[in-house]
């Protein structure tokens, strides 16, 4: 389990990490996954807000990093048979940050495009996943 969970860059708090690794309960790690994606939101949406976007490209390898580690967790654990509150809750948190990061691209440097692109085809296919468990697609 803790290949799924381990950091490979740092990008999730010490806490978290330990709250992932005490949290055998996949609901209980979804709304820790959940967590995580809305505090990586929040950062890069201050970001941008500030205009600072070097470290932009960074915080959205992390972020895309993150939801293809939880995608991994859930979909190994998850009850399939009963929809899940928490994931419903996570698959809202993602659709909506797919439509901020979406609109936050518009504002970014050209250079950073690929970047946004990049995190938005991968938090695509997690949200369609998400969906997918769900609704038993």
């Amino acid at each position: 389990l803790p290949s799924v969970i381990a950091p490979a860059d740092g990008c999730i708090t010490p806490g978290e990490n330990r709250q992932l690794s005490a949290t055998v309960n996949i609901d209980g790690r979804i709304k820790i996954y959940r967590q995580i994606s809305e505090r990586l939101h929040r950062a890069v949406e201050s970001t941008v807000s500030r205009q600072e976007f070097d470290g932009i490209p960074a915080m959205l390898h992390c972020w895309k990093d993150r939801l293809t580690a939880s995608l991994k967790d859930i979909e190994a654990k998850v009850n399939r048979q009963k929809k899940s509150g928490a994931l419903i809750d996570y698959e809202i948190q993602v659709r909506k940050a797919i439509f901020y990061v979406n609109d936050a691209r518009l504002k970014a440097p050209y250079t950073q495009q690929d970047d946004f692109d990049s995190w938005i085809a991968q938090a695509k296919l997690v949200h369609q996943k998400f969906v997918d468990i769900l609704f038993q697609r």
